[in-house]
């Protein structure tokens, strides 16, 4: 691997680390990261590097490396994207009485009638739709990509129309 390749993809990491919390595997993901950035190694130990920082990212639930086609937002976007979802689904898995939930509040996730079968489940399907709320969002200039001091994004959610009362 060429360096300027091997140093793009380990910003980009870098960039999603800053908003992103992986206990103690930060500290790991960056030293490696600082070593395999330094200048004058050869492209064999720069792809050395390179496997393994990816290894330990596959070790993340919600990994800054991903097969297929890369997205078009900006690193730091899909970062923020990244990090609330990841609140979301941890609070929605969180939740302690979610047989109560599944039951009445969300029996159904469509109106064709399938039911969530546990709380990961939906915490999944929810995790999901915010991540498409927040690039849609972006992509229509209704967001800017960035969390607000206090950790949320300050996007206005949209509001359906109310009917008027006919008399």
């Amino acid at each position: 691997m060429e360096y300027n390749k091997l140093k793009t993809k380990t910003d980009d990491i870098i960039v999603w680390l800053d908003v992103n919390d992986v206990g103690a595997l930060d500290s790991v993901l960056r030293g490696m990261i600082t070593s395999a950035q330094a200048e004058g190694q050869t492209e064999t130990q720069y792809d050395q590097y390179w496997a393994s920082i990816r290894a330990l990212c596959k070790t993340l639930p919600n990994s800054p490396i991903r097969k297929g086609q890369p997205t078009a937002l900006p690193t730091q976007v899909q970062a923020v994207a990244d990090s609330v979802v990841s609140r979301v689904i941890t609070a929605f898995a969180g939740i302690t009485d979610i047989e109560l939930v599944l039951d009445t509040v969300m029996p159904m996730r469509n109106a064709s009638g399938n039911k969530f079968e546990s709380a990961q489940e939906m915490a999944e399907y929810f995790g999901g739709r915010v991540r498409r709320l927040l690039t849609d969002s972006y992509k229509a200039g209704n967001w800017n990509g960035e969390l607000t001091d206090d950790n949320i994004t300050g996007l206005a959610l949209p509001v359906k129309e109310a009917k008027e009362a006919t008399e």
